[in-house]
Parts: C-alpha cells; structure tokens; sequence
C-alpha cells in the first residue's frame, strides 16, 4: 500500500459508488425499495446464501462457480445485501471478498475445529469460562454475515438457531452461583440477532446478580447489518447499561451506514470497542491498521485488540507469522495516538488464555542499568 492515505475507507468516492452500483443492483431484482434496504429484517430474510443467487450480482468464471459451490456445501456461506453491496469484485484481494465468499482454500488441512477447546470449557448451559472473574455466555448461532476466519465455524451447522431458555437459564443460575464472576459477554454468532425482548430478558437476570458488576455484548452488526442499530436497542442497552464489543477488521468496513449505528451507540453513552483480527491479504499491512485504528478512533470507537489468527480449521490461507504483527506494532509507536493502538494478543492453544505481544527490542538490561530505544531509534540511558 505504501502510505496509509492508500488504505481505501468506506467514505472514499470509489467506495460510495461501488456500493451505490452493487446496491441498486440487488435492489432491482428484488425489486425492493429503500425502506426495505434499511429494514434489519429485510436484510436478513434476503442474506445471499448459494452460488446462483451470487452470481446473479458478480461475473463469476466457472472455476469460480464450481469453487464456491463445491465449499459452501461443507461450510456455509451468508451475507447480508449490504455487506455484499461493499465487495470490490475487480479486486481479488477486496477485504470484504476474502472475509465472506467461500474459498477453495478452506479445503487446506491445517487447525482444529476447536483449537480454543470451548467445549471442553463449558460448566453448564451454554457457557465458555476460561478465566476464573469472567465468562461467555453463547446465546445464538446465528450472524448476519459468516466470516470465513470465524473461530467458531464448527457451531455455525446447515441453520441458524439460537439458545434454547433452559440453556439460557441454566448458564445464568450457574453464575448467580459462583460469586467470583464479575463479567459476563454475551455472545454467538452474533448476539445482536435476537429480538430486544430475548436481550432483555437475559440482560435483566444479570443484572438481578449482585456480584456482576460489567454486561457486555459482541456483536459484528456494526460492520455487516449497521440497520440492526436503532434508538430502542441504544435504550434497551443503556437501561442496564451493556458495553458493546465489535470487529471492524479493514477501514472500508467503516461506512457512512456503520458510522450512523455507532453514533446510535455512543450517544447514548455506551462505550464500543474494536477488536481487529490480524488476517493474511486482510489488514496484514501496517499502514492499513494505522489507518483503520485511526478511522474508529475518528468516529468514538476505542481500538482494544489486534487478535493473531487462531489456527482454526480452513483457515490456514488467512494465517500470519508473529513477527508481521510485531513489525505492525512497532510501526504504530510514536506515529499515531495512543488511543489507536490495539494490545496484540495471541490467544493460546486449549484455553489457556491470551497473552499480550509486544516489541521488545527497544529495552535492553545490563549491569549499569537500562538503555532504551525510542521509535526514532534513538537511544535513552537510565541508570
């Protein structure tokens, strides 16, 4: 890319007609209207899901054609008409393209389905508790937009399904009774697909626990169904006062339409944070996480983690080595805010939990004291 003035935004001119074009051409054969386009419920009823259907909206080769089809029948693929509507088709490496249409590669044997072992983390109903002060409590599986990196493809199966009350209920009693548990993440899928009732429903049983202290929710809807955002849902997430965790991976996921569900949000007072995924062809450049940390720091979204790639199955083509992310963090020091940089994790193997990664090569010890180095490589001596 060379500069981060070249990493492409979702305002850019070039962005505002790709997505115009795209979209009116869904548009007309569904012959749908505006109303409908800005309707969550639309969006979702009409989620391009097969090849046909596809290719109806791109120039498909027949390589392409035979490729897709021969993947979504081993895993399967969604995509709201709006996230669809974002997909430079001329570029092979469109970030948009990589993260939703399915991928020959994902034939590649590499990872696990589970390397994370959630299963093997869960006490009861549909928790995942790897951490003894926190937990996750997995409401549905069901998104807007499945990712093709998604650490849990395995549960995403043939429909979308979200948790049954007695599981629900049972994860929540199972809190009530362990009093170290001051954090719970409602998650999926995308936890934003139930209804504001179901929400409330789990958001006011917390909220009765006395030692939980921080609701939070994560949600991709910011980035692949922005409608989804409205004022009863900004109210309902108030009221008790839910924080929102998102995934906003490359600056051209940050739209116009993005930005109006995050002003919902944040003017409200409900805080946003990112959580990137460092993904191979993706955002693995460090002019692009400059620009993208920059853009949500632009519009009130604080940048909390850069996440390595975790080694799940079909998912090799998007893996990066250690030292790319390390290189992008040293890049980020001294040359932009540090409310833009995100701590670089990496998630360990089996549920051992995340571990920060940080450039250490600008401290060095030795017996007179510490020499550092700053991020002009110039040298600072403390005794």
């Amino acid at each position: 890319m060379g500069h981060k003035s070249k990493v492409r935004t979702g305002f850019s001119e070039f962005s505002k007609k790709l997505y115009a074009n795209n979209k009116n051409k869904i548009l007309k054969e569904l012959n749908a209207s505006e109303k409908d386009w800005n309707n969550p419920k639309w969006q979702l009823k009409n989620r391009i899901s097969d090849v046909d259907e596809l290719s109806k909206y791109a120039n498909l080769t027949n390589e392409e054609y035979e490729n897709i089809k021969k993947v979504s029948e081993k895993y399967r693929f969604a995509i709201t008409p709006y996230y669809f509507s974002l997909i430079d088709f001329d570029n092979p490496i469109c970030p948009i393209k990589l993260q939703s249409i399915p991928d020959i590669k994902e034939f590649e044997e590499f990872g696990q389905l589970d390397p994370m072992k959630e299963n093997q983390s869960n006490p009861s109903g549909k928790i995942t508790r790897r951490y003894p002060n926190k937990l996750i409590i997995n409401v549905t599986n069901a998104c807007p937009m499945y990712c093709r990196h998604c650490q849990r493809r395995r549960l995403i199966g043939n429909i979308d399904k979200h948790t049954s009350k007695e599981d629900i209920d049972e994860s929540i009693e199972f809190i009530e009774n362990n009093q170290t548990i001051r954090e719970v993440l409602v998650t999926g899928g995308d936890a934003l697909l139930l209804s504001n009732n179901k929400l409330e429903y789990i958001f006011d049983n917390l909220s009765d626990i006395s030692h939980v202290e921080v609701i939070r929710i994560g949600t991709r809807t910011l980035a692949t169904l922005p409608f989804r955002i409205d004022d009863k849902l900004a109210s309902l997430l108030r009221k008790y006062k839910v924080q929102v965790s998102t995934q906003f991976n490359h600056a051209c996921e940050i739209t116009p339409e993005a930005v109006s569900a995050i002003d919902t949000l944040v003017d409200n007072g409900i805080p946003v944070r990112n959580q990137m995924v460092l993904l191979h062809n993706v955002n693995d450049d460090k002019y692009c996480i400059q620009k993208t940390n920059e853009e949500l720091q632009k519009y009130r979204v604080i940048s909390y983690y850069l996440f390595h790639p975790k080694d799940v199955k079909s998912t090799k083509h998007f893996q990066v080595d250690i030292s790319k992310g390390l290189e992008i963090m040293k890049h980020l020091e001294g040359r932009t805010s540090g409310m833009c940089k995100p701590t670089y994790v990496y998630n360990s193997p089996d549920g051992l939990g995340k571990v920060p990664l940080v450039p250490m090569e600008n401290v060095e010890f030795d017996e007179n004291g510490y020499k550092f180095t700053t991020w002009e490589n110039k040298i600072i001596k403390k005794g």
